[in-house]
């Protein structure tokens, strides 16, 4: 009697840890969730292609690199 009240304690148990660690990991997944749309709303803007007046040293640092390369 006391080897199958163990036996049943322990499959109960154990059912709960299982069932506990998915709702954890389901839990975490959510807040991942909520945190990633909360930083892509603060998130700011950044044109793709950045303008000449944002960067206007690029143009010539990218003459004197194809000009050096000719073989």
């Amino acid at each position: 009697m006391v080897l199958l009240g163990s036996v049943g304690a322990f499959l109960l148990y154990v059912s709960i840890l299982s069932i506990l660690t998915v709702g954890v990991i389901l839990m975490a997944a959510m807040f991942m969730f909520v945190i990633g749309v909360q930083v892509e709303k603060q998130r700011r803007r950044v044109p793709e292609i950045p303008s000449e007046e944002t960067m206007p040293n690029m143009q010539e640092a990218r003459g004197a690199l194809h000009t050096g390369l000719r073989v």
